[in-house]
C-alpha cells in the first residue's frame, strides 16, 4: 500500500470502520488479509492504545467549514491579562494575534521527532472538504516522491508563519470517501493523482446463514442493490452496516427497524422522492395495496378540486408510506 489511501465506496460498507484495520496494517507492516481475520475487538484496543498513549494515529473529519487554518496553521486571537507598572495583573485584558498549528502540521511535528515510527494520519470524509483551500501548498508536499527524507524532498515556505516545512515521510494518510456524496471523477484532480484508491462495495455475504422468518437477508440485500445499481448507480447501492443489527438479533421487528428508519429514508434521498422508482426498488409494484411499503393512487380531481375534470398535473399520482407493511412478513418476501 502506498503513502496515501483512499477508502471509497456507498454508504454504510465499513469505510470508516477499516481505518481501525488499515492503520494498524501499516503501523506494523502486516498485510490487510491477516489483520482482517483478527478479533475487531482486540484490534480497537491496539488502535486506541496507538492513538491515545503513543500519539501514531491521527482523525480528523473534514466538512465545509474545514479550512487551511485548522489543517495546517492560522492566525488566531488570544486574550492576555494587563499588567500594572508594578508588574502584578489587572483586570484589563488586550487581544493580540499569534500563528497556531494545525491539527496536521502539529502531527507532522510529533512524526519528525519519532522517524523510525509509522504515524497514520485519517481524514474522514475526505471528500466533504475543499481539497484546494485545505491543504494549500501541501498538495505538493504529499507527494511520496517529495517528502522529507526522500531524494526529490521539497520543502515550501508557509503563509503565515514563513517558516520552512516538509512533509515527513514516515506519515501515512488514510481517507474515507462517500460515493453517494461526490464521486471520484469529481474529486480535485491534484488529490486523485497523490491517492490510491481502495473500493468497498456493499458486502450481502457477510448474511450467509441470516434470515427473519425464512427472509434470506443476503438475498434480499442483493436484489436490493441490483435494482438501485440498474436504476441509479453503484456508487448508490446500500451498505452491509445498515443489516448489522440482525447478526445479533434476526427479528422481524428489527428488520423493520431497518426498514422504516434507515432503508426508507436512504432511497428517498438518493431518488429525490421519486417514489416510482422506489416502488421499483422494493418490489411493490407486484404486491397486494396492503403489503407494499409504498402505496401509490391516483388523484380524483373532481372530488379534490370541485368538478375541475381537465385540470392537468404533472404527476398525477399520491404517494404515502404504508406503517402496516413494515411489520408483514410477505411484504420482504414478495420484494424477490
Amino acid at each position: 500500500m502506498g503513502a496515501n489511501i483512499i477508502l471509497y465506496g456507498p454508504p454504510g460498507t465499513g469505510k470508516t470502520y477499516n481505518t481501525v484495520t488499515y492503520a494498524i496494517s501499516l503501523i506494523t507492516g502486516r498485510p490487510i488479509r491477516d489483520v482482517m481475520q483478527e478479533n475487531y475487538d482486540t484490534l480497537l484496543e491496539q488502535y486506541s492504545l496507538l492513538k491515545n498513549q503513543y500519539g501514531q494515529i491521527e482523525f480528523t473529519t473534514f466538512h465545509q467549514s474545514f479550512g487551511y487554518e485548522e489543517f495546517v496553521e492560522g492566525i488566531k486571537p488570544v486574550f492576555l491579562q494587563v499588567m500594572n507598572e508594578k508588574g502584578e495583573r489587572t483586570r484589563k485584558e488586550e487581544m493580540v494575534y499569534r500563528v497556531d498549528q494545525g491539527i496536521f502540521r502539529k502531527f507532522c511535528t510529533e512524526a519528525e521527532q519519532n522517524p523510525d515510527e509509522k504515524y497514520i494520519f485519517i481524514i474522514d470524509e475526505i471528500n466533504r472538504g475543499n481539497i484546494s483551500k485545505i491543504f494549500g501548498e501541501l498538495i505538493t508536499l504529499i507527494e511520496p516522491s517529495k517528502r522529507v527524507g526522500q531524494a526529490e524532498a521539497t520543502t515550501v515556505k508557509l503563509a503565515y508563519s514563513q517558516e520552512a516545512f516538509g512533509v515527513p515521510d514516515n506519515i501515512y494518510i488514510l481517507g474515507t470517501m462517500n460515493t453517494a456524496d461526490r464521486s471520484i471523477a469529481m474529486l480535485d484532480t491534484a488529490l486523485r493523482r497523490r491517492f490510491s484508491f481502495i473500493e468497498m462495495l456493499p458486502n450481502p455475504h457477510i448474511f450467509d446463514g441470516v434470515s427473519v422468518e425464512g427472509i434470506d437477508i443476503a438475498k434480499l440485500m442483493t436484489i436490493i442493490n441490483k435494482r438501485v445499481e440498474i436504476l441509479l448507480d453503484r456508487d448508490h447501492t446500500i451498505g452491509h452496516a445498515y443489516f448489522m443489527p440482525l447478526m445479533t438479533r434476526a427479528t422481524l421487528p428489527v428488520l423493520a427497524n431497518i426498514f422504516k428508519n434507515s432503508i426508507i429514508p436512504l432511497l428517498q434521498e438518493y431518488f429525490y422522492d421519486d417514489y416510482e422508482k422506489m416502488r421499483l426498488v422494493l418490489g411493490d409494484q407486484q404486491k397486494p395495496v396492503s403489503e407494499q411499503f409504498i402505496t401509490n393512487s391516483s388523484i380524483n380531481y373532481e372530488q379534490v378540486f370541485g368538478g375541475a375534470k381537465d385540470l392537468y398535473l404533472e404527476n398525477d399520482e399520491i404517494y404515502s408510506i404504508n406503517s402496516a407493511a413494515f411489520g408483514n412478513i410477505n411484504s420482504y418476501f414478495k420484494i424477490f
